[in-house]
């Protein structure tokens, strides 16, 4: 104990006064080396001029480099999505938003809305019974005899009887039930649905195909049995 009634023993051993000023000189150091680092790149861009690439602060950099390829892949995308909606399904590209092709396809009687759906079903099933006995009679079994004409003829008959079954399977399958939500435009206009995209459409479309599938193979039958140019 001294005088003063403290015991001596519990006090802390003083510090060093060298090890503080050791402390302190790093912590300067450090400072002084931050500050320090701004001003060598200044000089370093002054020294070299400011036109020279690669001095420039990196984020500059990145983001004109950044503007450069948004503006390149923009020029180059020529397959976008139909109507700038991805969700529709279906692309875009410089044959199909041609003027020509589109004015073809509308005028296809399969998507031709304003007709009724038998009389597309008659259209399409005249095009392809009459072309359909084609085959039958140059490539079937009995090409190189007398009645091939009349046997690709009922080949053809039975194969639109064929696909009129297919085609009434499908309707069966496809439109059991009324579609209850309908189709908007991004505007939010209403698009009226196709009729044949219906039971009672896809009906009719099948009984028209079924009449003009028999009406083109009856006019190739025709064409090969009475007018001379095919005998």
């Amino acid at each position: 104990r001294g005088d003063g009634g403290v015991d001596s023993s519990t006090q802390p051993p003083p510090v060093a006064r060298p090890t503080v000023d050791k402390m302190a000189a790093v912590i300067n150091a450090s400072i002084a080396a931050r500050v320090a680092a701004p001003k060598r790149v200044a000089a370093r861009r002054t020294f070299f001029g400011k036109g020279v690439a690669g001095i420039a602060p990196v984020r500059a950099t990145q983001k004109a480099s950044f503007a450069v390829r948004a503006a390149s892949d923009e020029q180059a995308q020529v397959i976008k999505p139909i109507n700038g909606d991805p969700f529709i399904g279906m692309l875009e590209t410089p044959v199909t938003s041609a003027p020509i092709v589109a004015n073809f396809l509308s005028n296809l009687p399969a998507y031709r809305t304003g007709v009724s759906p038998l009389t597309r079903g008659v259209e399409v099933g005249l095009a392809h019974g009459f072309f359909l006995t084609g085959p039958f009679i140059k490539l079937g079994p009995l090409r190189a005899t007398e009645s091939a004409e009349i046997a690709g003829c009922l080949s053809g008959a039975g194969l639109v009887l064929i696909l009129t079954a297919c085609l009434s399977i499908y309707g069966a399958t496809a439109f059991q039930t009324e579609e209850v939500i309908g189709v908007k435009t991004l505007s939010g206009r209403d698009v009226n649905r196709d009729p044949v995209q219906s039971s009672d459409g896809w009906a009719k479309f099948t009984s028209g195909w079924l009449v003009g599938g028999l009406s083109g193979v009856a006019w190739s039958y025709f064409l090969t049995q009475v007018l001379p140019y095919y005998s």
